[in-house]
């Protein structure tokens, strides 16, 4: 009896154990794992921005290859774009041809007038003084001779333009007589020679009192 005894209550103490191993495992099992430290977090994120770090090199190295190819190919393009305008280029100009003693139409007249009004001066100078050389100039020839004076002027040649001026006196028919004399009187006074600009004005007052340049003169008189 007391053999029995010990048998059953071996083999409940072996169940009992096998069913605590049992729960023991099942517990376990179903544990939830801890979390990963902040240590492990920065490695993974480190790892990461490798990763994507690799991934830029590589589609930069793509644009650099595509950006030579691109270029290579703009050169090509440009080299034959100046090809083309080599062959296509127009042709030089006409050289100029020498002027002739023919007589100076009122183009030509015109003409050295616009290159006077656009402050030409020497050019300017150089066409009227060969409308004068052709000997042609027939009733432009007094205005020639003023408008000398005037580009003189324009140079700050004074003395210069003093003489062309006077010239214009010299011709009976013309119309640039008191434009030729308050000039006179300009060209005094820019010499710093008051007097004789002051007896200019006045002959241009006492000689031509109807002309449109009298109420300049007379300001200029006021002001020496």
């Amino acid at each position: 009896m007391t053999a029995f005894m010990v048998g059953v209550f071996t083999m409940s103490s072996l169940t009992w154990n096998a069913c605590s191993g049992s729960r023991e495992s099942s517990s376990e099992s179903t544990t939830t794992p801890p979390p990963p430290s902040a240590t492990e977090v920065l490695q993974r994120q480190l790892i990461d921005l490798r990763i994507e770090n690799d991934s830029l090199r590589t589609q930069n190295s793509k644009l650099q290859e595509s950006n030579k190819s691109l270029l290579a190919h703009s050169a090509e393009l440009e080299a034959t774009l100046a090809d083309l305008k080599g062959k296509t280029a127009p042709p030089p100009p006409m050289a100029r041809p020498p002027k002739t003693t023919e007589k100076p139409s009122a183009v030509s007249y015109e003409t050295s007038l616009m290159l006077f009004r656009s402050r030409q001066y020497k050019e300017a100078a150089a066409d009227f003084q060969a409308i004068l050389t052709n000997g042609n100039a027939g009733r432009l020839e007094s205005n020639c001779h003023y408008w000398l004076g005037e580009c003189a002027y324009g140079m700050k040649h004074y003395k210069d333009a003093i003489d062309f001026f006077e010239t214009v006196f010299g011709y009976a028919k013309t119309t640039k007589k008191d434009d030729a004399q308050i000039m006179i009187g300009n060209c005094y006074r820019a010499l710093g020679n008051k007097n004789q600009a002051k007896i200019e004005y006045e002959k241009l007052l006492a000689k031509f009192p109807a002309s449109p340049y009298a109420k300049t003169a007379k300001a200029k008189l006021a002001k020496l």
